[in-house]
C-alpha cells in the first residue's frame, strides 16, 4: 500500500532491483513501473480489420457511401445490383487499409529490431554486466553503455571510465544538436572508487514523474544515513543518446519504455488542416444539399407521375397505385432510391485523389535543384504532407533573425577592455576560416606588457588578462583533439585510450538508425596502422605545438566558439575542461589549473552565465560572467555609479557597445567579481539546498545565481560579427513585393536589429520608421493611440488614395509585452497590419509565439514562421506553416517545422513558385472533381423526367462504376501534380503574381463550375434525345451515345483548363479515351446476360457502325464546350488577369520578356508615400515628450524614463 501511495504522489522512489534478483514479479520493488520494451503499431493481427474499419468510419464520407450501399441491399429502395453498389466504396476502403498495413507493418518491423537490441545488464548471480536485450531491462536495473553505443533507456549517471566522471553523449537523434554535450556522475556516491560495485549501491534513488522536458529533471539520492545529494539533468543519459569520446558509463534505470523522456516526445506525425480543405468541406456540404433538393424533386415528381396514371399498369407490383397513401409511400420510397442513384454528385474519389497529388507535388518540391544546398548536402524537407497548398496563401511571415537571416557563423571583429577599444578588422577575410582570429597589435603588447609585470601576485589580477581568462573559463565549450573526433563504424573496433591500452568499444547505432531518423554528419578518420581513435580527452598539458594546433573546441553556441578561439588567438588557450577544473595555458607557457567550483548556466531571465573558480595562485574565489550588457551593466558595483575612473570606463565601454550594436554586431559584457571566503561559504549552503530540492527547484537555483551575481566588476565588451546570409535582401524585397508583411523577432538589441533590417532592405530608405520604446502600460498606450490617430488620418485623406504608406514599425521586448496585453493587443495590431515591416527586438521565446497567435487570431490570415533554432520552436509551431532552416543551433527548428530548408533564400522559390504552383494546381483540381461529378450524375437525373422518376438508368451499372474510377480519373490528378500556368522565370521575375494568384478557389468559381456543369449535362442529355426522338431504340442504345459523349465533354472541358501541355497530359488523355473504348467494346462483346433483364450487348459494336453516332458525338461536345471555351476568350481578352498577361510574356523570347516585366513592374510597383503629406505624430499628453528624428539611426537612441518614439526617415542603411 506504501508503494501504491507513492506512485500516486508526484514523486516515485526507486530501489536497486539486484537484492530481489530471481524472485517472483509480485515480491519486485519496481513491479509497478513499466518495462523497456516498446510498441509504436496502431494494430494487431486479429484485430486490424475491425479497428481500421473504425478507424476510417471517422471520416463521415466513408460513412455516408457504406450507408448508401446498405441502403441498396433493401429492394424497396434499391437502384443497382446490391453487390455492384458496395464496389467504389470498398475499393477505395481497401487501398487505404492496404497503405495502413504497409505502415504499420513498418513500425512493427522498427519495435522488434529496437527491443531485440543487445545491452549490458548487471546480474548479482553472475556478479558481472551480461548481455541482454532492451526489452528485458527494467526501472531499477544497473546497465553499462560503451563508447558509440545507442542508450537504451533512461539512465542516473553513476560511474564511468573518465576519472573526472564525466560523459560525453551526443543528442542528435533528440534535438538535432550534433555537439557534444557533458554529463557528469551524481556526487559523492561512487567517484572514488574505481569500479563500481552495483552491490554496494544501497541506496534510494528519488524522481519526479515521467515527462517530456529534455531540459529539465528533478531528482535526489537519499544514502543510508538520510543524507540526500541532489541532481539534475546533468546526471541523465537519455534513450537515444550515443555515448561519445567515454570508454563506458555506467548508470541506474529511473525511466524505461514508454516513459522514458525520448518516447514521451514521440508524438508521431503532424496534422494540420489547410485552408483549402475547410473551404473543400464547405462546398461538400453544399453538394450534399443540391443532392437531398435533386432526389426531393425526385420524390415529389415520382408522387405527381404515380398520381397522374389513370389505371394501374401491369409491369408495376399490385396495390401500390390509386392509394394516395401507397402513392405517398413509394415517393418516399423513391427519395432514398435516387440518392443511391445519385450519390456520386459526393465525390467519393476527390479525398484519395488529393492525396496522390499531394504526394506528387512534394516529390517536384523536394527534387528541385534550386532548393538544394551543395555546402551542407542537404535538401528540401517535406514533413507536413498535407498542406502543400498552403504555400501559396501566405499573408504574413514571422522571422527569426540570427541564423536565420544570418549566417550565424560567428566572427571576432572588436572588443572593448577597460574602456579602450580594439578593431580586429582583418578577421573573417577571405581566406581566413572564421575560427581564425589576427590579433589586434597593440592589444598584443598590452598583454605582453602585462605579461611581463614584476611580481607574481599583480599580474594575476590584470584586467586584460582576466578578460581573456573569461573568454577562455566562462562557457560550456567541450575540448577534445582534432584527431580524436567521434567515430560511427559499423562493427567491433580497437579504439586508443589514454594509458595506451587498447579497449573493445561495439557500435549498436546502425540498430537505432530507422527508429530516431538520425541526421547528422560524422567524420571518419583513421590512422595509418588502421586503429580508430574511440575516447580521447585532451590532455592537461600539450607539450607540442601541433597538438596545440589540433585542438579541437566544440560549443553548443556559435558565440562560445568564436569567443574561446579568439582567446587563443591571444595566447590564452583553453586545453581541458572537467566537471571540477579547467586548464588554460597562458601567453608564458605557464598551464593554470582552475577548480570549477559551480556553473551558473544561461537563461533567458537572466541573460547571462557565470563561472565560480578558485584561482592556481591567488587562491581566491573568482566569477567569472558574460552576458548582455543590460543585464550585466546593472549588476556592477558602487564605484560604477559614482564619479571617478570607474565609473568613466562604464560610460566608455557602454559607448562602444552602442557603435557595436549599430554596426549590426553581436554584443557582450564580460565582468568578474572575488568572492570572500564567508560569502561564499554561506552561498555554497544555499546552493547545495537548491539543487537536492525538488519542489521549485528552478526557481531556487535562479535565485541563487542571482544572490552571488551582484557587485560586478567590468572587464570589457566584446563586438562578434554574423553576417547575412546569401540573397537575403533579393528574397525579403521580393516576399513584400508579393503582398506578404513580414516580421522578424530578434533577441538582438534595438539598435542592431535595426541596422540588420536596414542591411536586408527590411527597412527601406524612404520608410518612416517608427521606433517604439517605453517603460510603463501608461506611456504605452498614449504611443499607440497618438500614432494610429496619424495613421488613420493620412489613410481617410483623399489626396492619399493613390499612395502607398511605407510605415515599418521598430518595437522592443518590454513595450511589446505591454502591447501584447488584453486592453492594448487590439490597438497594437490595428498599428502594425498598417506598417509595412515589423521589427520586434528583445522578445523572448514565448513572446514570439503570443504574436503569431495574436496576428492570427485577430486578422484571420495565413502564417508562415521560419527559425532555426529551439527558440524558435514554439514560434514556427504556432503558425500555420512553420519552416526550420537547418543552421548551426542543431535541429530542433527542423524537427518542429512543416517543411525544412537550409538558406532563407529558399523561401522565395518555396513560395513564390512552388506555392503559387501547388495552390493554382489543387484549386482547379478540385473545382474540376465537382465540375465531373455533377455534370456525369445530371446525365441520369434528366433521364428521370422520362422514366417516372423510377431511379432507372440508361447506363450500365458497371460503365458507371469504371467511368469515375478508371476512364476520367488519372487526367485530373496528373493536371493537379504538372500543371504550370506561369513559368517559374516569370514567377520570381514578377512576386505580384502571388497575390492575384490567391483568390483562384472561391465561392463564384464553385458556383459557376456547377452551374456550367448543369448547362453540359442539358446539352450531352438532350441533343441525343432529339436525333433518337420517335426512334425505336432501347434503352442502353440510348445511354452508350450519352456515356461517350460525356467522356469527350468532361476530357476536353479539363483541356481548355490545361495551362502547360506536356507528354502525360497527352498520354493520359488519349489513354483515357482508348481505355474507355477497349474496355467498352470488351464488356459489349462478353457481357451477354450481366444486367438481366436489359444487356449492353453488343450495343457499341453496333453504334460504331452507324454515322448519327459520330454526328452526335461532334455535335454535342461542341455545343457543350462553346459557352466555356467563349467566356476563357472573352475574358482573356477584355478584362485579361495578371496570370494571363503574365503567361502571354512566356511566349516571348528572354530578351523581350525581360524588357516587359521591368516595364510591367514600373507601372504596377508600389508608389511610395509622400512625406510631405504624412506629418510626424503628435507629441504625447505624459510628462515626457515624443522624440521626432527625422535623421540617421545613429542619432535616435532609445532613451527617456517613460518613452521615446522615435520617427525617421529617408536613412541610409549601415551594409554588411
Amino acid at each position: 500500500m506504501k508503494k501504491m501511495r507513492a506512485r500516486k504522489m508526484d514523486l516515485r522512489s526507486l530501489q536497486s532491483n539486484l537484492p530481489y534478483e530471481g524472485l517472483e514479479k509480485a515480491k519486485q520493488p519496481n513491479r509497478y513501473f513499466p518495462g523497456n520494451a516498446i510498441k509504436t503499431t496502431k494494430y494487431t493481427p486479429l484485430l486490424f480489420i475491425p479497428m481500421n474499419l473504425i478507424e476510417q468510419f471517422h471520416r463521415l464520407a466513408n460513412i455516408y457511401f457504406v450507408g448508401l450501399a446498405i441502403l441498396n441491399f433493401f429492394p424497396v429502395v434499391n437502384a443497382f445490383q446490391p453487390e455492384v453498389a458496395l464496389i467504389p466504396i470498398c475499393v477505395i476502403m481497401s487501398l487505404t487499409a492496404l497503405k495502413d498495413a504497409w505502415e504499420d507493418f513498418r513500425r512493427y518491423q522498427s519495435d522488434r529490431k529496437l527491443n531485440n537490441t543487445p545491452c549490458l545488464v548487471y546480474s548479482r548471480m553472475e556478479k558481472q554486466f551480461m548481455q541482454r536485450r532492451w526489452k528485458d531491462v527494467r526501472v531499477g536495473d544497473f546497465v553499462k553503455v560503451v563508447c558509440n553505443e545507442i542508450i537504451p533507456a533512461d539512465l542516473l549517471l553513476l560511474h564511468t571510465s573518465d576519472p573526472n566522471g564525466v560523459c560525453h553523449i551526443e543528442t542528435a537523434n533528440l534535438d538535432g544538436e550534433t555537439n557534444l554535450k557533458q554529463r557528469r556522475v551524481v556526487p559523492g556516491l561512487c567517484n572514488s572508487d574505481p569500479e563500481l560495485e552495483p552491490e554496494s549501491f544501497n541506496s534510494v534513488v528519488v524522481c519526479e514523474k515521467p515527462n517530456n522536458n529534455l531540459n529539465h529533471f528533478k531528482c535526489y539520492v537519499e544514502k543510508p544515513d538520510k543524507e540526500r545529494v541532489g541532481t539534475g539533468i546533468e546526471s541523465l543519459l537519455l534513450r537515444g543518446c550515443t555515448v561519445r569520446n567515454t570508454d563506458y558509463a555506467v548508470g541506474f534505470v529511473v525511466f524505461a519504455g514508454h516513459e522514458t523522456k525520448s518516447m514521451l516526445n514521440n508524438n508521431g506525425p503532424r496534422y494540420k488542416r489547410s485552408k483549402l480543405e475547410r473551404k473543400l468541406n464547405t462546398d461538400v456540404m453544399f453538394c450534399v444539399i443540391l443532392l437531398f433538393a435533386m432526389c426531393l424533386v425526385g420524390a415529389v415528381g415520382h408522387f405527381l407521375w404515380l398520381q397522374a396514371l389513370p389505371g394501374e399498369p401491369p409491369y408495376l407490383v399490385p396495390g401500390r397505385i390509386g392509394d394516395p397513401e401507397s402513392a405517398s409511400l413509394s415517393s418516399f420510397y423513391m427519395f432514398f432510391t435516387m440518392i443511391i442513384l445519385l450519390q456520386v454528385l459526393i465525390p467519393i474519389s476527390l479525398y484519395i485523389s488529393i492525396e496522390f497529388v499531394k504526394v506528387g507535388q512534394i516529390f517536384f518540391i523536394t527534387n528541385d535543384i534550386d532548393l538544394y544546398d551543395e555546402e551542407t548536402d542537404s535538401r528540401m524537407q517535406c514533413k507536413a504532407l498535407n498542406i502543400t497548398e498552403d504555400l501559396g496563401q501566405i499573408e504574413y511571415i514571422f522571422s527569426d533573425k540570427t541564423g536565420t537571416l544570418t549566417e550565424n557563423k560567428m566572427v571576432f571583429r572588436r572588443c572593448s577592455i577597460m574602456g579602450k577599444e580594439y578593431p580586429h578588422k582583418e578577421n573573417g577575410k577571405p581566406p581566413l576560416l572564421k575560427t581564425e582570429v589576427i590579433p589586434d597589435r597593440e592589444l598584443l603588447q598590452q598583454i605582453s606588457r602585462a605579461e611581463s609585470s614584476s611580481g607574481s601576485s599583480r599580474r594575476q589580477i590584470d584586467p586584460y588578462l582576466d578578460f581573456f581568462l573569461a573568454l577562455a573559463i566562462c562557457n560550456t565549450v567541450v575540448v577534445s583533439m582534432a584527431t580524436a573526433r567521434r567515430q560511427r563504424v559499423s562493427a567491433l573496433f580497437t579504439a586508443t585510450v589514454d594509458d595506451g591500452k587498447n579497449s573493445t568499444c561495439s557500435d549498436n547505432s546502425a540498430i537505432e538508425e530507422d527508429h530516431f531518423n538520425r541526421t547528422v554528419k560524422m567524420e571518419e578518420i583513421g590512422g595509418t596502422n588502421g586503429v580508430q581513435t574511440c575516447s580521447l580527452h585532451a590532455p592537461p598539458q600539450c607539450e607540442n605545438p601541433a597538438e596545440i594546433d589540433n585542438l579541437y573546441y566544440e560549443a553548443e553556441s556559435p558565440d562560445e566558439a568564436a569567443l574561446v578561439y579568439t582567446a587563443k588567438a591571444y595566447g590564452f588557450i583553453l586545453l581541458a575542461r572537467t566537471p571540477n577544473s579547467v586548464t588554460v595555458r597562458l601567453p608564458s607557457g605557464e598551464d593554470l589549473v582552475f577548480e570549477v567550483l559551480d556553473t551558473l548556466a544561461f537563461d533567458y531571465n537572466r541573460k547571462r552565465m557565470s563561472v565560480l573558480v578558485r584561482h592556481p595562485i591567488t587562491k581566491e574565489y573568482v566569477l567569472y560572467t558574460k552576458g548582455a550588457d543590460y543585464a550585466i551593466m546593472e549588476l556592477l558595483g558602487t564605484p560604477y555609479a559614482g564619479i571617478g575612473n570607474q565609473k568613466a570606463i562604464a560610460t566608455k565601454t557602454q559607448y562602444h557597445l552602442d557603435c557595436y550594436a549599430k554596426d549590426g554586431l553581436r554584443t557582450l559584457c564580460i565582468a568578474k567579481k572575488v568572492v570572500s571566503d564567508k560569502e561564499y561559504a554561506s552561498w555554497s549552503g544555499n546552493r547545495r539546498r537548491a539543487l537536492a530540492a525538488i519542489d521549485g527547484r528552478e526557481e531556487l537555483i535562479m535565485e541563487t545565481a542571482t544572490q552571488l551575481e551582484t557587485n560586478l566588476s567590468l572587464l570589457g565588451a566584446t563586438g562578434i560579427e554574423d553576417r547575412l546570409q546569401e540573397s537575403v535582401p533579393d528574397t525579403l524585397v521580393a516576399l513584400q513585393e508579393a503582398g506578404i508583411q513580414v516580421w522578424v523577432l530578434t533577441g538582438d538589441k534595438p539598435e542592431t536589429a535595426v541596422n540588420i533590417g536596414y542591411a536586408c532592405r527590411l527597412l527601406e530608405e524612404e520608410d518612416l520608421v517608427i521606433n517604439m520604446s517605453c517603460t510603463n502600460k501608461i506611456a504605452c498606450t498614449s504611443i499607440l493611440d497618438c500614432t494610429l490617430e496619424e495613421v488613420r488620418r493620412y489613410s481617410n485623406d483623399p489626396r492619399n488614395v493613390d499612395t502607398t504608406q511605407a510605415i515599418s514599425l521598430v518595437i522592443d521586448g518590454q513595450t511589446l509585452a505591454m502591447a501584447l496585453s488584453s486592453d492594448l493587443e487590439d490597438r497594437f495590431v490595428d498599428l502594425a497590419k498598417r506598417c509595412r515591416s515589423v521589427l520586434c527586438c528583445r522578445v523572448t521565446p514565448l513572446q514570439k509565439s503570443r504574436v503569431v497567435k495574436l496576428v492570427q487570431e485577430k486578422l484571420k490570415v495565413m502564417t508562415l514562421a521560419v527559425g532555426d533554432g529551439a527558440n524558435d520552436v514554439n514560434m514556427i509551431q504556432a503558425a500555420d506553416i512553420g519552416i526550420g532552416i537547418s543552421g548551426q543551433e542543431g535541429m530542433q527548428a527542423v524537427m518542429a517545422s512543416d517543411f525544412a530548408i537550409s538558406r532563407f533564400k529558399h523561401l522565395k522559390k518555396l513560395l513564390l513558385v512552388h506555392g503559387h504552383w501547388c495552390y493554382s494546381r489543387l484549386a482547379n483540381m478540385i473545382i474540376y472533381f465537382f465540375y465531373k461529378n455533377v455534370a456525369y450524375v445530371n446525365l441520369l437525373f434528366w433521364y428521370q423526367f422520362f422514366c417516372g422518376f423510377s431511379g432507372t438508368a440508361m447506363i450500365d451499372y458497371w460503365l458507371m462504376i469504371f467511368f469515375n474510377l478508371f476512364f476520367t480519373s488519372v487526367p485530373p490528378i496528373m493536371f493537379g501534380i504538372m500543371d504550370k500556368d506561369v513559368s517559374a522565370e516569370l514567377l520570381l521575375g514578377v512576386p505580384e503574381l502571388y497575390r492575384t494568384g490567391q483568390g483562384e478557389y472561391n465561392f463564384a468559381a464553385f458556383w459557376v463550375s456547377i452551374l456550367d456543369a448543369f448547362y453540359q449535362s442539358l446539352v450531352c442529355f438532350f441533343v441525343p434525345y432529339l436525333a433518337y426522338q420517335d426512334t425505336d431504340i432501347d434503352v442502353f442504345t440510348f445511354g452508350t451515345p450519352l456515356n461517350t459523349v460525356s467522356l469527350f465533354t468532361i476530357l476536353l472541358h479539363l483541356s481548355i483548363e490545361i495551362k502547360a501541355w506536356t507528354v502525360v497530359h497527352w498520354v493520359t488523355m488519349v489513354g483515357s479515351v482508348a481505355l474507355y473504348f477497349i474496355v467498352t467494346l470488351a464488356y459489349s462483346a462478353t457481357c451477354v446476360t450481366c444486367n438481366p433483364p436489359s444487356n449492353p450487348y453488343w450495343i457499341l459494336q453496333s453504334q460504331m457502325a452507324d454515322p448519327m453516332f459520330y454526328l452526335i458525338c461532334i455535335i454535342t461536345t461542341v455545343v457543350a464546350l462553346l459557352p466555356r471555351y467563349l467566356f476563357h476568350v472573352l475574358k482573356n481578352s477584355i478584362t485579361p488577369s495578371p496570370i494571363v498577361h503574365a503567361r502571354h510574356l512566356d511566349r516571348l523570347n528572354l530578351f523581350s520578356r525581360d524588357l516587359w516585366i521591368n516595364e510591367w513592374r514600373s507601372f504596377r510597383g508600389r508608389r511610395q508615400v509622400k512625406r510631405s503629406r504624412l506629418s510626424t505624430p503628435p507629441p504625447s499628453t505624459l510628462e515626457t515628450p515624443v522624440d521626432i528624428y527625422p535623421q540617421s539611426p545613429t542619432n535616435s537612441d532609445i532613451t527617456g524614463d517613460e518613452l521615446t518614439l522615435n520617427v525617421f526617415s529617408e536613412q541610409k542603411p549601415v551594409h554588411m
